[in-house]
């Protein structure tokens, strides 16, 4: 084979140069069309789906925090109040107010009130539920240690410490006094403060439907042995929508959810919730 001449031979050298180049572009740009975010990469389409993703939605998929909130702080929305969780006898929550709905009683007394959040929260649930033909109202909301002293000694006196001590709180140990709870009926007065609310249409809306505004039923069916009180269908406590949609979807009670100790008996020495705790 005759030899190229030298002319030749470098235009096929830059020829084939030109060539390469042109290769290794055409290679660059395939890759990079098959690795765009979305395309052929389940990493990369991983990626994309989350940062389109609504905040709310990516809180929810890393984990409801059981630390938003004190559950030893009297002041903190989530503070856990049992037999042996107390109260100061001078605490008074900030901030109370009186729900506009029906009420057992005149608006003066201090049994109508509610610390201002959950009072706007129960006037949400009780047109909620007026709007479904359902007649609520509050029958008691806030007591201070003194009215909650009078209420527990006037269970003793009539039925006896056991049956006190099963269905009322001594003083400092009720969650009354944090102004957070509240005891709710029918207009009608249908099963006031008895188990038999449970049964009633005005009960089971109450069940059904008071997570949807922030509060559980505190002391739930078959759970006296956690939370230290019979059943009572008719006493809600506000603890927020989060804390609430998670114990509507769990069952538990506060003490369940929250890993604490249950007390159905009164300790001899009760743990003090302190401010700043």
């Amino acid at each position: 084979m005759n030899k190229l001449h030298p002319v030749a031979r470098a235009r096929l050298a830059r020829w084939l140069l030109v060539f390469l180049v042109l290769a290794a572009s055409t290679a660059t740009v395939v890759w990079w069309r098959d690795n765009l975010p979305g395309k052929n990469n389940p990493a990369s389409s991983s990626y994309q789906t989350t940062t389109s993703t609504p905040a709310s939605d990516n809180q929810s998929k890393a984990g409801f925090s059981k630390n938003q909130y004190s559950v030893n702080d009297p002041a903190s929305p989530w503070v856990v109040v049992n037999k042996g969780r107390v109260l100061p006898s001078s605490y008074v929550p900030a901030n109370l107010a009186e729900p506009k709905i029906a009420l057992n009683e005149a608006a003066s007394s201090e049994n109508m009130l509610l610390r201002q959040v959950p009072a706007a929260a129960i006037e949400k649930l009780v047109s909620a539920a007026d709007n479904d033909g359902m007649k609520l109202m509050l029958v008691s909301g806030y007591r201070s240690y003194s009215t909650q002293q009078s209420v527990y000694s006037g269970y003793v006196s009539s039925q006896g410490k056991d049956y006190a001590n099963a269905t009322s709180a001594q003083p400092g140990h009720s969650e009354h006094q944090t102004g957070l709870a509240a005891d709710i009926g029918a207009t009608s007065r249908k099963c006031q403060l008895d188990v038999c609310f449970g049964d009633t249409a005005e009960g089971k809306w109450l069940a059904a439907n008071a997570y949807k505004y922030g509060f559980i039923v505190r002391y739930q069916k078959d759970k006296s042995n956690l939370t230290g009180y019979a059943y009572e269908p008719w006493h809600v406590r506000y603890v927020g929508n989060d804390l609430a949609a998670e114990i509507n979807k769990t069952g538990q009670t506060l003490e369940q959810f929250f890993g604490l100790p249950a007390y159905p008996d009164y300790p001899v020495k009760p743990y003090e919730l302190k401010s700043g705790t």
